[in-house]
């Protein structure tokens, strides 16, 4: 059966000063509900709700379920401690395997921006049946990319896969030459221009017994620990041996753990539009239509804009004014305790602030 992991883990700073560490990027509401209920949302008739799990650390916990109050308890997976996403995935598909000896994985990050959800629900079908037809095939889904971003991870896809189709649509996959990490500004121009190359998007469908397997393959260590945990799932004991395990893992993403170290890759070209919203600018892409003539984008406030252009201002309070005078692509983020004021191409430095809180000491403000 199809089970959705949806790894919730995430700190998202570079969304300050309203991303925090009691509250992180994926309970942020940019729409509707929050990212991660927007995630669960997306896999409406796709997965039913029992089979969908959320992996966090345990003080997020109550954050999971103020976003998700109907998830079934046992189905949020605590972390002990970060470390990354080869843990989290390997953790997972322990919990899976109790019940499920031939449980397909859908892993996916909860704050991603994606539409629509019915073409996001085609490609994670197209890549099921991928691994009906091959059960050790490791499947990702790849954004066509749409501009040179020097944030995003790429794959590079090599011969078309042949399968048989007969649902006379043109659906595409791939086998994975080779994933690049984030490249410069030339090498990203280069890639969109070849063709060839898509965005690494963190999603993945695969049986939860082959990632385990390769795992173990291509990291022992936590291999031999996930083995410890999965001995005493079922006991009393699987709670203090999670924390001990678990918290003297590797830290290690699973592109580095198993992605790049294996041949049974294929990369499907998926349709849909996506954004993983890692900075404000990415609030211009995924709100496009919420755009002004000026080209401002006020978002959950009311804004007046005289001889301004390009600008991104961001509150939680729909009675609040702005009101820019000359100014131009600036970004304005205003919450109870913090504002921030940045030029769009100085956002990256964003992460500076959290650093510069942090040796400060003020830690009220991250």
């Amino acid at each position: 059966m199809l089970h959705s992991i949806i790894m919730a883990g995430g700190s998202g700073t570079r969304l300050w000063p309203e991303s925090r560490v009691s509250r992180p990027k994926q309970f942020l509401r940019f729409g509707g509900g929050t990212m991660l209920a927007e995630t669960v949302s997306r896999l409406d008739t796709l997965i039913p709700p029992e089979r969908i799990c959320v992996v966090a650390g345990n003080t997020m916990k109550p954050l999971v379920y103020e976003s998700l109050p109907d998830l079934p308890r046992e189905n949020f997976i605590a972390e002990p401690a970060a470390r990354n996403t080869a843990p989290c995935i390997g953790l997972s598909a322990v919990k899976l395997l109790q019940d499920d000896a031939d449980a397909v994985m859908l892993v996916l990050p909860a704050d991603h921006v994606i539409t629509p959800d019915k073409l996001f629900r085609d490609s994670v079908c197209f890549a099921v049946e991928l691994i009906d037809k091959s059960p050790e095939r490791l499947v990702t889904l790849g954004i066509k990319p749409t501009f040179a971003s020097t944030s995003y991870g790429y794959i590079q896809r090599g011969n078309e896969l042949k399968h048989n189709d007969n649902k006379n649509e043109q659906r595409l996959a791939f086998d994975v030459v080779k994933f690049h990490e984030k490249p410069p500004v030339e090498t990203a121009e280069k890639f969109l221009a070849d063709g060839n190359f898509y965005w690494n998007a963190g999603i993945f469908v695969w049986r939860a017994k082959t990632i385990l397997e390769l795992i173990e393959r291509f990291e022992p260590e936590i291999g031999e620990r996930l083995r410890r945990i999965a001995e005493v799932w079922r006991s009393a004991k699987r709670d203090e041996v999670v924390a001990r395990e678990f918290t003297e893992m590797k830290k290690i993403s699973i592109d580095y753990a198993v992605m790049e170290r294996t041949d049974s890759i294929v990369v499907i070209e998926s349709p849909f539009l996506w954004d993983d919203v890692g900075t404000w600018c990415a609030l211009d892409r995924v709100n496009a239509d919420k755009i002004d003539a000026d080209g401002n984008l006020p978002l959950g406030t009311k804004l007046l804009a005289i001889d301004s252009r390009n600008n991104i201002v961001r509150a939680n309070d729909a009675n609040h004014l702005f009101a820019l005078l000359g100014v131009e692509n600036l970004i304005v983020v205003q919450t109870e305790q913090a504002t921030l004021i940045a030029k769009k191409d100085s956002e990256e430095l964003v992460r500076k602030v959290i650093a510069e809180l942090d040796n400060k000491g003020l830690n009220e403000y991250l």
